[in-house]
């Protein structure tokens, strides 16, 4: 597979719905809103005795925003269903103040809010030890928009996320899927911004880093930022 199609498989909050689901959502959206809360906060309360859990390992090692799926390699995956651990990361995460060994986070922190990001970086660094890491992949949109000022297309039309490409026949139109992914992201990062944002936070020796292929995905490389920072 193309490594540009490839990577909107991995959205870490567009997931495959069943048609009853699908169904539901499109004809009953309150009810939909509401079920899903009840779902999440049902799941998210159970996790809470597995973070008590994890609290007692000598290390720990967290994959933030992993979508669906369990961990491995020491690594606990947290997200908001599916993962070992189900959880709001814009909520507080409920684990002692220098407790964790290193967080990674792989086009996460797009989807969230400028302050809701702020807050997540806060409560890293908190539960982060001294010295812990904090590893970090976002997408690049400067290389969408350098692609726009020099009359290019980054990706094609037949490359985009199929709910995220609106084609008008403008180079502006990878800048608002990069931009918006049909309402999934938020918040856009360049090399300068991501490093600063970091330090912002008081993280210490931030820069950035090589593709990794011990934790990153192959097919996001493309278009990727890594940076590397320690508490």
């Amino acid at each position: 597979m193309d490594n540009k199609k490839a990577h909107f498989d991995l959205e870490n909050y567009q997931q495959h719905e069943s048609g009853l689901k699908s169904s539901i959502r499109k004809l009953f959206p309150s009810l939909y809103r509401f079920l899903k809360d009840v779902f999440l906060n049902f799941l998210h309360l159970l996790s809470k005795l597995k973070w008590r859990a994890l609290q007692k390992q000598a290390v720990i090692k967290l994959n933030f925003g992993s979508g669906p799926k369990k961990g491995s390699n020491g690594w606990t995956n947290i997200d908001l269903h599916g993962a070992d651990i189900n959880w709001n990361l814009t909520k507080p995460i409920p684990l002692n103040e220098n407790s964790v060994d290193i967080v990674y986070t792989s086009h996460l922190f797009e989807h969230l809010q400028y302050q809701d990001l702020l807050k997540v970086l806060s409560d890293i660094q908190r539960i982060l030890k001294p010295g812990g890491k904090l590893s970090v992949c976002v997408p690049n949109a400067g290389l969408y928009l350098r692609a726009y000022f020099n009359q290019e297309m980054f990706i094609q039309y037949n490359e985009m996320f199929p709910p995220a490409a609106v084609n008008t026949g403008s180079g502006l139109d990878q800048v608002n899927y990069i931009a918006y992914l049909n309402g999934d992201h938020t918040f856009m990062f360049d090399e300068t911004n991501l490093v600063n944002i970091l330090k912002k936070k008081n993280f210490q020796n931030v820069s950035l880093r090589d593709f990794d292929p011990s934790i990153d995905h192959k097919e996001r490389e493309f278009e990727s930022i890594y940076a590397l920072a320690t508490k």
